[in-house]
């Protein structure tokens, strides 16, 4: 039996820019997930017979990397799914895990690049920033551009490079709206108005630089100015589509509550939204009385860990 626990993540800046390679950053976050893993007689998880449209990222994992025994896989989450905390990154990210492990082939790097294809496959596309920060932890920064320093990178319809990045022990404040973000028609509608405008090409290059800006104010500690570029971030993303009323209405909430900035996370759409603040007591409920879920979580300075 092997047993893997992911964090989830969340995107600080560049979410649908990366899409187009643009740099994005992300911390991974001190919630989880647990995989566990064991031969058995037949396929299943959680006790019940593995489905491929309610297990599809577990289904497509085994599909591509095991031609072993029949499994029996049990999973437990700290993570809303479809919130934009990157619970479907950490479920394939400890599968995988799990099962490398069970291979005698387990290392980050593998992980990354292997539930990077699992990803890719049941969401017809995408980019590896999810998977990479749910296998590595800390803080990285995925980018289409080579510089020195990458941990890996990572070819599929474009080449993307891992960078790390320094980030200091940090508490974000996560506002969940109740409501599920559906990733790909996210990135379609997103899609859309980027290749159908040359306003929103400006947009992305414009989301670029904020991106590289935050990673410089993020090493720094420079927290004023890093929630400054949040709240830019969160205007183009408000303008590409990728919010809602009520992901306004919680990142209001937060700022008003004194947030040095707030922003949605992942595709939008629903899930969430991210605060940072030196009160995340107060922006957390600020954030509950306009009935958002609020989560006070930390850097999750390490990646996925496996355990035989």
């Amino acid at each position: 039996m092997t047993v893997a626990i992911s964090p989830g993540k969340i995107i600080l800046l560049g979410e649908h820019g990366v899409i187009y390679g643009k740099p994005c950053l992300s911390v991974a976050i001190s919630m989880k997930v647990a995989v566990s893993i064991e031969e058995s007689r037949f396929y299943s998880v959680n006790d019940q017979l593995l489905d491929e449209k309610k297990h599809s990222y577990i289904k497509k994992a085994i599909e591509l990397l095991w031609d072993g025994k029949p499994l029996s896989i049990t999973t437990f989450s700290q993570i809303p799914s479809a919130s934009g905390l990157g619970s479907s990154a950490a479920v394939t990210v400890a599968t995988v895990a799990s099962i490398l492990a069970l291979k005698g082939k387990f290392s980050l790097e593998d992980v990354a690049k292997k539930s990077f294809e699992v990803e890719y496959e049941v969401q017809k596309g995408g980019s590896p920033n999810d998977t990479s920060a749910c296998s590595y932890g800390n803080a990285i920064l995925v980018w289409e551009k080579e510089k020195e320093g990458y941990i890996w990178k990572i070819t599929k319809d474009k080449t993307w490079y891992v960078y790390p990045v320094k980030a200091p022990d940090l508490r974000i404040v996560v506002g969940h709206t109740g409501i599920k973000s559906r990733t790909p028609l996210q990135i379609k509608k997103v899609r859309k108005f980027v290749e159908h405008s040359s306003f929103g090409k400006e947009l992305i290059n414009e989301m670029e630089n904020l991106v590289l800006e935050g990673k410089k104010a993020l090493e720094k500690q420079d927290f004023i100015q890093l929630g400054e570029i949040m709240n830019e971030n969160q205007k183009i993303l408000h303008t590409m589509g990728a919010s809602t009323k009520e992901i306004e209405k919680l990142i209001n909430a937060a700022l008003k509550s004194g947030a040095y900035g707030a922003k949605l996370t992942g595709a939008g759409g629903g899930g969430s939204i991210i605060a940072l603040t030196d009160n995340p007591e107060a922006t957390a409920e600020a954030i509950e009385k306009k009935k958002g879920k609020a989560y006070i979580v930390s850097i999750a300075k390490e990646g996925v860990k496996v355990w035989k």
